[in-house]
């Protein structure tokens, strides 16, 4: 923790950076098993848009 942070803001940050690892993973196993981007759109509250860009991006980092 650096010197001037405030300890609550500090353990809810990483509470939420956890909890966002966790999202992406499994968003990532259900692309994995072929779900659609609608799908996962729709259960995270993000745009179809978005889970295609994350779809996009992990197949070029498979190439």
């Amino acid at each position: 923790m650096a010197r001037d942070e405030i300890p609550e803001l500090r353990a809810l940050r990483d509470e939420y950076d956890r909890a966002r690892d966790a999202l992406m993973a499994a968003i990532n196993e259900h692309l994995d098993q072929g779900e659609s981007n609608a799908r996962i759109a729709r259960s995270v509250d993000w745009s179809r848009e978005y889970i295609a860009r994350i779809r996009k991006d992990r197949e070029a980092e498979r190439e």
